[in-house]
Formats: C-alpha cells, structure tokens, sequence
C-alpha cells in the first residue's frame, strides 16, 4: 500500500493550520521622532545707545556784542535839493566821517531756526567848503563863496529776525542759507554855518534832520569752515523809485570757543532819504569792522 496520498493529506492540513497573517502585520509601524531639545528664543540685539546730535555745531544762546567800524574817510554825505525846493539846495562833501563808528548788537533764539537780533551804530563827521553858488539850505541863505563849516551825525538801528531757509534739515549743513526779515530806523541831523560870523545864533544856522522808517528783506549764506570758525555773508534792502532807500552788505569771519567770540570782515552800509522834500540826504558808508560777542547759555 502506497503512502503517497497520505502525505499530500498531511501537508495540507498543515497549511491549514497556520494562522493567517494580515497585511497590516506586514507593515513597520510608525516610528517614533525623537525628541528634540526646545531651543530658547535668543535674546533681543542689544541697542547701541542714542547719542544726541546738536542741531548747530555751537549752542544758540542770547549774545551780547560791540564793534568798531573803522570807515573809509573818502566817503563823504552829499545833501540834494528834493522835488520841493524853491530854489538850489545841493551841497556835495558835507564832511568826512571819522574814522569809528562803534555799534552795539544783542540776538536770542526764538524758535528752532530762527533768531531775532538788533543793532545800532553812530557815526559822525565834518567838514569845510566854500559855497559854490548861492544855496538855500534847510531854509538859511548863504552867498556864494562864503565859507561853510558842516557837521553831521547819524544814529542808525535795526530789528530784524535771522531765520534757516535752506536746507532746512537738522542738523544744520555746513552750508546754509538764510532769510532776513528787518525793519530798520535811520535818524541823520546836520548843521551847516558861516564859521566867520560871531556870536552865531539858532537862526543863523542851517539844522536839518532826516529820517528813514522802512522794512528791509534779504539773505545770508554761512559756511561752517570748523565748529569754531564761521564764515558769514549777507545783503539786504528796500526801497521804491523815487522815494527813500537803505541797503547794507556784510561779510565776516567769526571764530568762537566757549562763551566768548571774535569776529571781523567788512562792511558797506547806504541809505537815502526821500526827495520829496525841500532836501534829502544821501550818504554810504564802507569800512573794515571788528569786534566782540559776549554768549550766555539760555
């Protein structure tokens, strides 16, 4: 008897007796992550510290100051007959001026850019002639050829503000440029007489005095050269045709170190008073100043 069939019996019912694998055995299961160290959040970027720039290179302070204006003696006043003389009222040369003319200035600070300042200077001089005609000045007579002893004085203020115009940007440029806004007083007297006649009286005198009263524009450029040295040049004026003029220009150098500073350059000042009078008064003045600037810390 052959043992052939019980063989393949026994093989499968050993197949059928293994137990039945899920696909799912089959798959890894997921693997775990592992775990990973928190990492703390790095601390804020440390600040570098705020250092304040000044918006000038010097503190802006109420300034007290005085100069000498040394004048160009060649320059002399000259008197015309205005658009109402009756009769012929000119006088050229009435005299040179002296040689100083001092004046005195004061500024503060009243917003961030600008400055209100005011200044005043006197000037003086005199002179000889002779008459070249016969003149009717300031309503006394004189002959011609009489001898004429002239004097005169001249008393000049101004109150204007000093303000950035560009670039207006902090802080301020080495180069900037400023606007003037200005209203200037001009009070000039002259006294003009026969130097020969004795015991001379009010009524033998020639007295006449003029004044200006007119607003005045302009501009100035500064150029920062160091945070001490300072170069400055300006111009202003008014006036209408025909009627009363004043302009002045100014250029300096100024160097300042702590509360005091030095200044000087030049300086041409003009003005003339209106023609429609019996005489009006022309007259320039031109020098080299100098002088000092007193700072307080407001």
């Amino acid at each position: 008897m052959t043992l052939r069939p019980f063989r393949t019996l026994a093989l499968c019912i050993t197949i059928c007796s293994l137990p039945a694998i899920s696909p799912a055995q089959n798959q890894q299961p997921p693997a775990t992550p592992a775990p990973t160290a928190q990492t703390a959040p790095a601390p804020p970027a440390a600040q570098a510290p705020k250092t304040a720039v000044p918006d000038y290179p010097e503190p802006r302070t109420l300034t007290f100051g005085a100069y000498y204006w040394a004048l160009d003696t060649g320059l002399t006043p000259n008197l015309h007959g205005g658009s109402q003389a009756p009769d012929y009222e000119t006088l050229y040369d009435t005299g040179k001026p002296r040689p100083a003319a001092p004046g005195v200035e004061i500024s503060v600070p009243i917003t961030r850019t600008g400055t209100l300042n005011f200044e005043i200077f006197e000037a003086r001089g005199d002179g000889s002639q002779t008459a070249p005609v016969a003149l009717d000045l300031f309503g006394q007579l004189f002959s011609q050829g009489d001898p004429l002893a002239s004097q005169y004085g001249l008393l000049a203020s101004k109150l204007y503000l000093d303000d950035l115009l560009f670039p207006h940007k902090f802080p301020v440029a080495k180069f900037r440029l400023k606007s003037l806004w200005e209203f200037e007083w001009v009070h000039m007297k002259s006294i003009i007489d026969d130097p020969l006649l004795e015991n001379t009286s009010s009524e033998e005198l020639a007295i006449g005095t003029r004044q200006i009263f007119l607003p005045v524009f302009g501009l100035a450029a500064e150029y920062q050269l160091t945070p001490h040295i300072l170069a400055r040049v300006d111009i202003s004026g008014f006036g209408f045709p025909h009627k009363a003029n004043v302009w002045d220009a100014n250029a300096t150098l100024s160097y300042r170190h702590g509360s005091w500073e030095v200044f000087g350059g030049g300086k041409v000042w003009h003005f003339k008073t209106s023609p429609n009078n019996t005489e009006y008064l022309v007259d320039t003045l031109a020098g080299i100043q100098a002088g000092l600037r007193w700072h307080w810390s407001l």
